[in-house]
């Protein structure tokens, strides 16, 4: 088992004590400039350690993620052609399953006033434009864009 990252979070763990030492060194000092800035610059410091140790952190899990991947993609190309068969047979006998579903109609999302026009957006992205007791059903907002400026322009 490769052990990615642990570098990094060594490192950022030596930086934030580091950084604790100078805080704590420099609160002796801190009426003097001296002692603001070592303690300042711990407090940076230490910072600065907890961020590196954060990234190694995120190094060692993408490099588990890099480790399986390979293994995944492998095991996806072992399949015998018996079991591709199977699994399209699963999914032939799922999609008519799927497609006897009822749909849910769209939910209202927001309504829109301008000028003598409502517009209504729903759940599912569509908009409905009502002007003079009509109303116009796009399927999107860039729908409705399109269609309003080829009309008014």
């Amino acid at each position: 088992m490769k052990r990615y990252g642990i570098g990094v979070i060594l490192l950022g763990l030596a930086l934030a004590l580091s950084g604790l030492y100078g805080m704590w060194a420099g609160w002796d000092y801190i009426q003097l400039e001296r002692g603001w800035s070592q303690f300042i610059g711990g407090a940076t410091a230490v910072s600065g350690g907890v961020v590196t140790i954060a990234l190694g952190r995120v190094i060692g899990l993408l490099g588990r993620i890099a480790d399986h991947a390979p293994a995944t993609q492998a095991s996806a190309e072992k399949k015998s052609p018996a079991a591709e068969s199977n699994e399209r047979a699963q999914s032939a006998d799922r999609a008519p399953a799927a497609a006897r579903a009822p749909a849910k109609p769209p939910v209202e999302v927001d309504r829109y006033s301008a000028g003598d026009s409502v517009y209504v957006m729903f759940s599912d992205g569509s908009v409905e434009m009502q002007t003079d007791g009509r109303s116009q059903r796009y399927p999107s907002l860039a729908a409705l864009r399109a269609d309003t400026s080829v009309r008014g322009g």
